[in-house]
């Protein structure tokens, strides 16, 4: 008769231990410290061009003129990109030890035959989401909320009085505008604080977080409100997803350029409680939570539904993705090597 041997049964693994509290902590430390840092490189930038007005004078700064307008703002958003890119740069070379296109300054992944399609579905994403939210709006009650087209606006007929040039070249000029500025908030959202989390945190919580720092940069706009704030990080997730899908920097900041311009210049409505330079004539009246009163569709509830689904659909399958180095470190894998990335 055959024996039968029984083995004893193998003793549980050790529990690997998790990261300290400091390993965590310190991709937040560093995120703040760029934060901080961002603001006092663009703050002085910002006033020395917003003193030109009263330092020039001449029509160009009077009241009416350019140096008083929305417009010149944005400019002056846009020319403190240098010494956001220089600050960065810093952080970057002698802190982090990594390099721009650890950031996601680079092509996404299929170099530019895959940017120029993601140029296309980004920019058409961008204003089907517009779309939506107005096709929202308009199926409320009139009790709730009311959006009034009445043809071309004066201010676009006219064009402004700074603007000796055809109206819609304006238009035409303020788009490539739109995305510089979308792209240095996304520079310094999605590609500093948003992988200097992702580094030792899972993909969710470095997107929550980094998400929750660019709503809070919102909360000084005209006009805010909680709901208002709660659509920019649900934004800030959509966007954090394209680069986390994507690998890269571009159909974020293409996204984001695009709803810029498409709500204040196409819609004609205000821009994070921003009115700029528009084509159309449009009133919109109602419950200001329906409508998003004078902060524009970013203060609305319909977008907030709208957010949670995007926001749900572009996350599908990457809630559980680990930090790019879980603990322990290896220290073998370079600091920017780019991870595999799934569509």
């Amino acid at each position: 008769m055959e024996e039968t041997t029984i083995h004893p049964p193998e003793p549980p693994s050790p529990r690997r231990p998790g990261p300290p509290l400091l390993y965590l902590a310190v991709p937040l430390l560093r995120s703040l410290l760029y934060l901080v840092a961002f603001i006092l490189f663009q703050t002085p930038v910002l006033l020395l061009l917003g003193s030109l007005p009263y330092l020039i004078g001449g029509r160009f700064f009077q009241r009416g003129g350019f140096g008083a307008s929305e417009e010149f703002t944005l400019v002056a958003v846009v020319l403190t990109i240098p010494p956001v890119i220089l600050m960065t740069w810093l952080f970057v070379r002698f802190l982090d030890r990594r390099t721009f296109a650890s950031l996601g300054f680079r092509w996404p992944e299929g170099g530019r035959s895959a940017a120029l399609r993601q140029l296309a579905t980004a920019s058409l994403g961008a204003l089907a989401v517009l779309g939506a939210w107005v096709a929202a709006v308009l199926a409320l009650p009139d009790t709730l909320a009311v959006i009034r087209f009445a043809g071309v606006s004066p201010e676009f007929a006219r064009g402004p009085a700074w603007w000796p040039l055809p109206p819609a070249l304006l238009l035409v000029l303020l788009l490539p505008v739109f995305l510089l500025a979308a792209g240095l908030e996304e520079w310094v959202m999605r590609g500093y604080v948003y992988r200097a989390l992702r580094e030792r945190w899972p993909a969710w919580i470095a997107a929550l977080v980094s998400s929750l720092f660019f709503s809070l940069l919102h909360a000084w706009n005209p006009n805010v409100s909680a709901l208002a704030l709660l659509n920019v990080l649900l934004a800030g997730m959509v966007l954090a997803a394209l680069v986390e899908r994507t690998g890269s920097l571009w159909s974020s900041t293409i996204a984001h350029g695009v709803w810029n311009f498409a709500v204040a210049c196409l819609l004609s409505v205000p821009l994070s409680g921003v009115p700029m330079f528009h084509l159309l004539k449009v009133s919109i009246a109602g419950d200001p939570r329906a409508t998003g009163d004078g902060f524009g569709p970013e203060g609305s509830v319909a977008l907030t539904a709208i957010g949670f689904l995007l926001a749900a659909l572009l996350w599908r399958g990457m809630w559980s993705r680990p930090a790019d180095r879980p603990w322990p470190p290896s220290p073998s894998t370079p600091e920017d090597a780019p991870r595999a990335i799934s569509p």
